[in-house]
């Protein structure tokens, strides 16, 4: 779990808490994230990441956004990528501006080094969705989208994909065959079994790698299986194939 229940006023939702003077127990949870995140890829071939959800409103973008400046932190160097051409919203996390971005990338305005924005925050950079993109496959499958990703993968440590959710846009499809594993958001009380099954089991159909999971929004009070001090913050780990234990996992 990174942050507590979801309400209107959540201060922590939309923004970027994460900081070197950011309580320990306020990040606690980013901290726990990066560190698998770190672990996982020891051999360098888990760089680019797919953050995906399987519906709207999963705290999908702050987790991104967090996790790259935890990462960050630790002296790698990670890139943003906003692929959620419908809302995009990671410009306004790091407060820049969308304009000239992958959009204008592919068609031939603008060079890689031109879209890239450098964010406040150390190792951090942002690539923004650009001009209003009406045909996503189209940009998605073409080579030269393709070939940017590896050009980053050569400038980066850590590529994140901040993606449309699994059961609402069908983009996951081709994102996932040039990404190199997905992180999934769980929102406590909010996403169905049904849909995390459902989402999951399309994911994989398609060829993703499912890391693990993050389960967002937690209300303690509403759990009876927490104990102070003997709960995680977040939950992580392999998805399994069959719907019923993907619902478990």
């Amino acid at each position: 779990m990174l942050f507590g229940k979801k309400k209107k006023n959540n201060a922590e939702l939309g923004k970027i808490i994460v900081s070197e003077t950011a309580s320990r127990q306020n990040i606690e949870g980013y901290n726990r994230l990066k560190d698998n995140i770190l672990y996982m890829n020891a051999d360098g071939t888990k760089k680019v990441i797919q953050i995906e959800s399987a519906v709207k409103g999963e705290a999908k973008t702050t987790v991104t956004c967090n996790l790259a400046v935890s990462l960050g932190l630790t002296d790698k160097k990670v890139v943003v990528l906003d692929l959620d051409f419908y809302r995009p919203r990671t410009h306004r996390m790091f407060n820049l501006s969308k304009d000239n971005g992958i959009a204008e990338y592919i068609l031939g305005n603008k060079k890689l080094d031109e879209i890239i924005k450098h964010t406040e925050y150390k190792n951090v950079d942002l690539i923004t969705r650009g001009a209003e993109i009406y045909n996503s496959s189209l940009v998605l499958v073409s080579d030269k989208f393709k070939g940017m990703i590896e050009a980053l993968k050569s400038k980066y440590d850590y590529i994140f994909l901040d993606c449309p959710p699994v059961l609402q846009v069908s983009d996951y499809i081709h994102i996932s065959h040039i990404s190199d594993g997905v992180l999934f958001m769980v929102c406590y009380a909010t996403t169905t079994k049904t849909q995390v099954a459902e989402a999951i089991k399309e994911l994989k159909k398609n060829g993703a790698n499912v890391l693990g999971t993050v389960f967002t929004m937690y209300d303690r009070k509403k759990d009876k299986n927490y104990y102070s001090g003997n709960y995680y913050d977040y939950t992580y780990g392999e998805a399994k194939d069959s719907n019923k234990e993907a619902v478990e996992e």
